[in-house]
Formats: C-alpha cells, sequence, structure tokens
C-alpha cells in the first residue's frame, strides 16, 4: 500500500510500552536487573554498654586466630561516601537526538522511463565521492562520508499508486489559483517514473544540502518533479508547485512531459535549428516584418511525442460534434430546432466514433448545457477539424486568411467511422508536424505582438491562427501538455 511506504514521514521509532513478556516478568525472575543504587547512610557510633555486649558475643563466637585479610572487612572511613555522593550528584551527558533516514522522491514523466538512468549518471556522478550502480539504482557516497541510495522504480502500477497517494494529500489543498492546482493534479496523474533518494544517518546539516543539490541534480535533465518528507512538490528548479497547505510559487502552471527516445541530441537540436531558419523565409515570403523572428522552437524535437492515429482521429470526432452543435445553434435560418438537430447529429456521431466517451469535461458541459456565450468559441473548432486532417493527409492547410472548408471536411468525417479513417490515413511524419507548428508559432507571435502592421502582403485571420497553434501544440504535446483543455498557445 502507498501509505505504508510513506509511513517514515511520519512516524518516528520510538518504545511507548513494555511488551508483554516484559509486563509479566516475574520478581523471582533470575534475570538481572537494573536498579539504581541507593546511598547507604554513614555508619554511626553505638553506645558503649552494648559494645561491649556485643564484644563478649563476637569473642566466644570467633575462632583463636583471625586471618590477616579480616581487616579488610572493617567500615570504611567517611571518605569513600562522600567521594561517592559527590560522584552521583554529577549530570550525566545528554545523549545525542537519534537520526533517521532521510528521503526525497524524484517523479517524472518520460516517453521512455526504462532509460531514466542515462540522464541522472553523470548528475550523480558529479556531487558523489564514489558511485556505484546496481539492479535497484544507484549508491553513492557524499564527499564527507554519507551513504546515499537511489532507487528506481518504473512499473506503472507501483509509481501509480504512489502518485494517487500523493494526490490525495492535496485532496483538501485550497491554493489562490485553483487552475494551478489542477494542473499540479494533472501533473501527477503523468508520473510513470518514481526515484526514492535517501540519506542514511550519521549526517551534517552540510551532508544534508549536498543530498538535496544532487537530488535536484538529477531531476533537471528529467525535468523532473521533487517531493520532500513535507509532502511539497517542489519543480526541478526547486520551484514549489503545491504544498499541502495551499502554497506555490506558480500564477501559472503547465504540466511537463519530458522525450528521452531522440538517438541522438545533436543532430535533434540541429534540425531545430534549420527549422527556424526554414520558418522564417517563409513568413518573409508572405510579407511577414517584424522585428524579430529569431526566436528559438517552441515543440523542440527533442521533447516532441506525436499522437497516434487512433487518438487524432477521436480527438477531431469530439472536436466536430461540437462544432456541428455550435453551428446548429448559429444558423437558425439553416436550423429551426437546433436542439433535436444537434442531438440527432451527435448520437449519430457516436455510433460512428464513440464521441461521448471522448469529449473532454468543457466539451461535455457545452454539449449539455449549450450556454449561448461559447457559441461562437466552439464554432471555431472547424479550424482545428482541419488540422488533424491536414496530419492525417486528408486536407489541405493554405495561408490562414480564411476560414476552413466546413462543407469538405463534413464530408470527410461525417460520411466516414473510425476504422475508415484509419485504412484511408496517410499520417504525416513528425519532422512536418514540426515544421507547420513552428511557422504558426512564429506567425502567432507576430499577430500577438505586432498585430497588422507587421504584413506587408496578405494579412492572416488572427483567429484560425489561434486555433491551428492550439491543435498544433496537442498534435506534439508542447510543454507535455496531453490534455485539450489545457493547452496554452503560448507565444
Amino acid at each position: 500500500m502507498a501509505i505504508k511506504l510513506f509511513s517514515k514521514l511520519f512516524s518516528r521509532k520510538k518504545r511507548i510500552a513494555m511488551t508483554s513478556d516484559e509486563a509479566f516478568l516475574s520478581d523471582e525472575s533470575d534475570e538481572p536487573r537494573d536498579e539504581v543504587p541507593k546511598e547507604e547512610p554513614a555508619p554511626q557510633p553505638e553506645p558503649a554498654a552494648e559494645e561491649a555486649s556485643a564484644g563478649d558475643a563476637k569473642a566466644e563466637d570467633a575462632p583463636a586466630e583471625q586471618p590477616e585479610e579480616a581487616a579488610a572487612d572493617t567500615p570504611e572511613s567517611d571518605e569513600a561516601p562522600a567521594a561517592e555522593e559527590a560522584k552521583a550528584e554529577e549530570p550525566e551527558p545528554e545523549p545525542l537526538p537519534p537520526q533517521e533516514n532521510l528521503c526525497l522522491w524524484l517523479y517524472a514523466c518520460l516517453d521512455d522511463p526504462h532509460d531514466v538512468r542515462t540522464p541522472m549518471r553523470p548528475q550523480l556522478i558529479a556531487h558523489f565521492r564514489a558511485l556505484n550502480e546496481g539492479s535497484d539504482g544507484f549508491e553513492g557516497t557524499l564527499p564527507s562520508g554519507g551513504r546515499v541510495t537511489c532507487a528506481v522504480r518504473t512499473d506503472l502500477g507501483f509509481v501509480r499508486e504512489q502518485a494517487g497517494y500523493l494526490k490525495t494529500r492535496f485532496a483538501d489543498t485550497f491554493p489562490a489559483d485553483r487552475d494551478v492546482w489542477n494542473a499540479a493534479m494533472m501533473q501527477i496523474e503523468l508520473f510513470n517514473t518514481r526515484v526514492e533518494c535517501t540519506l542514511a544517518p550519521p549526517y551534517s546539516e552540510d551532508d544534508a544540502a549536498k543530498f538535496a543539490d544532487a537530488v535536484y541534480a538529477a531531476a533537471e535533465p528529467l525535468r523532473g518533479f521533487v517531493v520532500n518528507e513535507g509532502m511539497e512538490l517542489y519543480r526541478w528548479d526547486r520551484r514549489l508547485v503545491i504544498a499541502p497547505d495551499g502554497r506555490t510559487d506558480f500564477s501559472v502552471f503547465m504540466p511537463i512531459r519530458r522525450g528521452l527516445a531522440v538517438s541522438n541530441p545533436a543532430e535533434a537540436a540541429a534540425a531545430d535549428e534549420a527549422r527556424m531558419r526554414r520558418s522564417i523565409a517563409i513568413l518573409k515570403k508572405h510579407g511577414v516584418e517584424a522585428a524579430r523572428l529569431d526566436m528559438p522552437v517552441q515543440a523542440r524535437e527533442a521533447d516532441a511525442r506525436l499522437r497516434t492515429p487512433e487518438e487524432i482521429i477521436g480527438r477531431m470526432a469530439a472536436l466536430f460534434a461540437c462544432a456541428v452543435k455550435a453551428q446548429a445553434y448559429t444558423s437558425p435560418r439553416e436550423v429551426a430546432a437546433p436542439a433535436a438537430w444537434s442531438l440527432n447529429a451527435i448520437k449519430k456521431l457516436d455510433t460512428q466514433y464513440g464521441v461521448n466517451r471522448l469529449f473532454t469535461a468543457k466539451e461535455a458541459e457545452y454539449v449539455v448545457r449549450s450556454p449561448e456565450s461559447q457559441h461562437e468559441t466552439y464554432l471555431m473548432r472547424f479550424e482545428d477539424c482541419a488540422v488533424l486532417l491536414w496530419a492525417l493527409r486528408m486536407y489541405e492547410l493554405d495561408w490562414p486568411a480564411g476560414r476552413a472548408d466546413v462543407a469538405a471536411i463534413a464530408r470527410v468525417i461525417r460520411d466516414a467511422d473510425t476504422e475508415t479513417i484509419l485504412r484511408l490515413a496517410r499520417p504525416r511524419p513528425l519532422n512536418d508536424i514540426l515544421n507547420m507548428h513552428d511557422v504558426t508559432y512564429r506567425l502567432h507571435s507576430v499577430c500577438v505582438r505586432e498585430g497588422d502592421a507587421a504584413f506587408t502582403g496578405t494579412k492572416p485571420d488572427h483567429d484560425v491562427v489561434y486555433e491551428r497553434h492550439y491543435a498544433l501544440n496537442w498534435l506534439v504535446a508542447v510543454d507535455g501538455i496531453s490534455d485539450w483543455d489545457m493547452i496554452v498557445p503560448k507565444t
């Protein structure tokens, strides 16, 4: 159980009662007992008459000759008890408080959890005097001699159980910004790797600080998170994500996924640089004259994780259902009874794609409640459908100066089902998706920062650019965000 695994954080091994054997130990037991010696009073002189009487009795019973050792049995002088009394009054030194293992837990969300040791290893070598690696993880020695173990666990069932326990610790937490709490809970759900790092006693405060430095250094290349004994969740850069009392260092927090499946990081970085130059050339060809276009790529090839065709089709079907409902409510001349019409349309799409189980929380609320203020927002979901169909090579994207061809999109989605589209689709490779993402990201940044003044050619539709950026972010899981409702197309 997760609670058992974390019990060391909340209990201390102190003896609070005798065992049953100790409680019923007989007074006649032969077992030795540790008793505090009582002070003997100093001998007092007796009356002379009694001394004589006692002397006569001793003389009668005593042997004729006494051995010389008998002198040793005579009472000691008054100085000996006084010395013992003085010794007993000396205070005993205070015992040092016992130390327990100091623990930190490192969590991460990795595309390849089994390769977690590769990025950790150089960081631990840099912080430990000696490092050994075994089947369970690492054992290291701090410069002072302190012993550290790092137990690596990647079995998903165990890690998810531990992550579930973490979530229960924050269940009653109410930070100032509820969105930060929601994102933190989503981050915990993504965890698939856990490393329990332990510093064994004895250790000093300096040892504890060096131990924490090593753990945070190991977390950095994983984009990992560290949980301390107070159940506070920190990011690899030591920024507090969430504490049980609601504290956080973030006003906006986004979940992180770290991809480690890239075989050659140097080649991936070179591809990112070439992608940036290509995007700038495309934008200038379309008459974009912005002050700055050379920002680093937002979706790095080393971190990107392309969605599967099944994921793309399911997301597209759910978006299309919401957009169809919005279209019914925004076209009163074409649809006389939008509620009944959209209900029938969604039922048909559920038969084809199972959309009722594919809606996000926000989409499900829109489908059920149909708030008038959101019809225009969800009508724009046709633009997201266009991007996802493009990713399957079933639609072409032009310069985003106008809206998507809704009729063409409807013909593909309305008249097919999941199996049909899987058979017809030819998914684009990751490189194509990243190229489109980078151009769209830079175009969106120009729209936000400089507006139409930056375009000497055909001006783009800013809303279309936003939706494309949103959908492309989801396609490659930018910043590790896998939940559609949590996407933030940052510029």
